[in-house]
């Protein structure tokens, strides 16, 4: 029963008993593992009429693990808690696998105080086989010591060999490097074996791989150094934050064995960004130390290894967020890339609900997600770049979205840089390709130092759609970044697209109260060559009552990070997240 559940009205109860000695009984299963977590849990074991006189007539496996005894009360979930930490930390001394036997309890009683756990053995089963277990000992020593494979390549071994006769007492590369010798070529020619040979190939690969890396950075190795490597190098979170921390070989079978390749020869996308991030972090030097250029010029990584660090230069990380609207009238869903320097390291989607407020509880969505990257990567979250279509830049601008528990606006503990989404889904009947040869050029007039300062527009110019569109037909794309100081009284929506599309920055009032004030452009003009970061801090040190007219003032910018951000998407692969698939599936 629930807590509170009145004690008559059984058909609202689950009698835990009735239901065990019912599992046990189904044919089929030869085992049955069952953990209660529930108050006076050991009152759940099933007596033995209903476990043996049944369909099964008793000839089956039965362990059953208890929070507390039939007379205790448990507390807070601890048994689940604790027993998950077990399977995942593992316990010394105890062997292969993790079994409801006296040394997990023994563990299990050391760690919960408020409550006894006991356990339950029932072996009826006449047919040979292993007795149960949870979960492989990840710190079982005799596994360790098994040709030094780590618990990635461990775990694929036993899976790959499983089928095949012959393989129990493999353990070893050396061991699966003999017993592919001896196969002849009609064997070898079996899809399952071409899978292990495949496997012990890639095992080569990681052999080799730890190796170079323990001598390039022996004594630097530490737990931290290798979580924040596995952060930058895009494994999936619950890789990365594991306790305890993955050694360094458990860390390159995982990229090479459980990532998906992409390149020829064994090549791993993933182990080239592992080692790549391990170069960065260990020292500012972008020279790679001589023991990395010569594994990288044997495996053929040389490029992709020279490339990922290039992205990694600097390192910044940044949130960038995309409000997609698919060509409607709203937004639909969030798209958040978390970038170090240049690389996209992880990327997650976030639906919108309908209704005015949903993008912003998306936006607090992707947010949070990324703060949990970046725990794990001992970095800050400061820098948040918010992509939007034409439609959300006039009436919604991203700063003053109240995402931190819905009452903080973004821009107080973040710096925000609102950017245009055309060119990343540019408008009805623009190319894409044409946007962003602008961008380039946007980016090269202000390089040269040609433009110093925006180009301002009077009220003649945009008087109307027309007169505006008359003069961007004279002016050469990308030329300049465009500059209102005073809001047109109509059509400034329509307007607003046809600046971006000629060149994807504006500057514009963040209001009607500051209409046509003249020191708007003075402000700008003094501070140029400090945007958009100047008009970051202002409206930052306005909120705490500091005037500066630069807090008046709005603008989506385009820089050297949005033009390759955007560059990067458009030549992107979109290929689903199933059809990723590790080559054991293959």
């Amino acid at each position: 029963m629930t807590s509170g559940s009145a004690h008559d009205g059984a058909l609202q109860q689950l009698h835990v008993p009735s239901l065990i000695g019912t599992v046990t009984n189904e044919t089929g299963p030869s085992g049955l593992i069952a953990v209660i977590d529930t108050c006076h849990a050991a009152a759940a074991l099933p007596d033995p009429q209903s476990a043996t006189a049944g369909l099964q007539q008793g000839g089956l496996r039965v362990a059953m693990l208890f929070a507390a005894s039939a007379h205790m009360p448990a507390w807070h979930m601890n048994l689940s808690v604790q027993l998950a930490e077990l399977l995942e930390s593992g316990v010394p001394g105890a062997g292969e696998f993790l079994a409801v036997d006296e040394p997990l309890l023994k563990e299990l009683r050391g760690r919960i105080h408020t409550q006894e756990p006991g356990g339950f053995v029932f072996d009826g089963a006449s047919a040979p086989g292993e007795s149960l277990w949870l979960a492989r000992n990840v710190r079982s020593a005799s596994r360790r010591a098994a040709g030094a494979l780590g618990l990635p390549a461990y775990e694929r071994l036993r899976k790959l060999l499983g089928p095949l006769e012959g393989t129990h007492d493999i353990s070893s590369r050396e061991q699966l490097k003999d017993w592919i010798a001896g196969l002849g070529p009609e064997r070898l020619a079996h899809p399952a074996v071409r899978r292990v040979v495949e496997f012990e190939r890639d095992l080569g690969v990681c052999a080799a791989a730890v190796a170079v890396l323990q001598e390039t950075f022996g004594d630097a190795l530490t737990d931290d150094l290798l979580r924040k490597a596995a952060v930058r190098a895009g494994f999936p979170l619950e890789v990365a934050v594991r306790r305890p921390c993955p050694s360094l070989r458990d860390t390159v079978e995982y990229a090479v064995l459980c990532q998906s390749t992409v390149a020829p020869a064994g090549q791993s996308r993933s182990l080239v960004h592992f080692i790549a991030a391990l170069a960065h972090l260990s020292g500012p030097s972008d020279a790679l130390p001589q023991p990395l250029v010569v594994w990288a010029a044997g495996s053929g990584a040389g490029t992709a290894l020279n490339s990922r660090l290039n992205e990694l230069r600097g390192a910044t990380p940044r949130l960038v967020v995309v409000a997609a609207d698919d060509g409607g009238e709203d937004v639909v869903r969030v798209e958040a890339s978390l970038l170090f320097g240049s690389a996209v390291v992880h990327s997650e989607e976030f639906p919108c609900e309908p209704g005015p407020g949903a993008p912003v509880a998306a936006l607090d969505k992707a947010r949070l997600w990324a703060l949990s990257w970046l725990a794990a990567a001992g970095e800050p979250l400061v820098a948040v770049d918010v992509s939007v279509p034409t439609s959300l830049l006039l009436d919604s601008p991203p700063e003053e979205w109240k995402v931190v528990r819905g009452r903080r606006m973004l821009g107080v503990d973040y710096d925000v840089t609102t950017r245009w989404s055309g060119l990343l889904t540019p408008p009805s009947g623009v190319p894409l390709d044409e946007m962003l040869h602008t961008g380039r050029r946007l980016l090269s007039f202000l390089e040269s130092r040609a433009q110093c300062g925006p180009s301002w527009l009077g009220s003649d110019d945009l008087d109307s759609v027309e007169a505006l569109q008359e003069l961007l037909g004279r002016r050469r794309e990308g030329s300049c970044v465009w500059g209102v100081d005073a809001l047109p009284e109509k059509d400034f929506d329509i307007m607003l697209e046809e600046l971006l599309i000629h060149t994807p920055a504006l500057i514009w009032p963040r209001g009607e109260s500051v209409r046509g004030r003249p020191s708007l452009q003075d402000a700008v003009a003094e501070h140029w060559d400090t945007l958009p970061a100047k008009l970051i801090s202002a409206f930052q040190e306005q909120l705490n009552g500091i005037p500066d007219d630069l807090a008046d003032i709005r603008s989506t910018w385009h820089d050297a990070h949005w033009q390759e951000f955007c560059q990067r998407r458009a030549g992107r692969a979109v290929v689903a997240p199933q059809d990723v698939t590790p080559k054991e599936q293959a």
